[in-house]
C-alpha cells in the first residue's frame, strides 16, 4: 500500500512538474501575424480558433461585422475590449493587433490576433494556445466573450 502511494505521489508531482514546464515555455514566443495579409491558419490541433478560413470548420467561428465606424474609434474599442478581458496588447499597426492572455494557474500564454478588413467591413480574430494540444475550449470561449465585450453595432 505504501509502494502505490509513494507511485501515486510520484505520478502527481511528475504531473505538476509537466504542466508548469508547459507555461514557462509558452512564455517564449509571440504571435504568428499576418501571412499573405490575412491571420494565420490553425494547424491541426484544436487548441486554435480562428474567423478567417470557414472551410475549416473544427478552427472557425464567425467575423464580427461593423459598420462605416471611424477607424480611430474601432481600435480603440478594441484595445479596451482587449484590457478589459485581461488581456496585454504586444503589437499594433494600422489594421491588426496583437495581444496575449496569461492563465491564471500554470501561466500558460495564448495568442490573440485581430485583423481589421475594412473593405468587407469585418473584423476577423485568432486566439490560440502556444503549447499543448487542447485548450479544453478556452480560446473559443474568449472569442465569444471579446465579441460580447466590443458590442458594435
Amino acid at each position: 500500500m505504501k509502494i502505490i502511494l509513494i507511485i501515486l505521489i510520484t505520478a502527481l508531482l511528475l504531473g505538476l512538474i509537466y504542466f508548469f514546464y508547459l507555461g514557462y515555455k509558452s512564455q517564449n514566443g509571440t504571435a504568428p501575424g499576418l501571412v499573405n495579409s490575412k491571420l494565420k491558419p490553425c494547424s491541426n490541433k484544436p487548441n486554435c480558433i480562428c474567423t478567417e478560413y470557414p472551410e475549416d470548420k473544427p478552427h472557425f467561428t464567425e467575423a464580427i461585422k461593423f459598420s462605416d465606424e471611424d477607424t480611430t474609434i474601432l481600435t480603440q474599442t478594441i484595445e479596451n475590449a482587449i484590457n478589459n478581458t485581461g488581456g496585454t496588447i504586444t503589437d499594433k499597426q494600422v489594421d491588426y493587433i496583437s495581444a496575449t492572455y496569461t492563465s491564471n494557474i500554470f501561466r500558460y500564454v495564448d495568442d490573440f490576433e485581430i485583423r481589421i478588413d475594412n473593405k468587407e467591413k469585418t473584423i476577423h480574430i485568432r486566439s490560440a494556445s502556444r503549447v499543448g494540444h487542447s485548450d479544453m475550449g478556452t480560446n473559443l470561449k474568449r472569442i465569444e466573450h471579446f465579441k460580447q465585450i466590443i458590442n458594435l453595432p
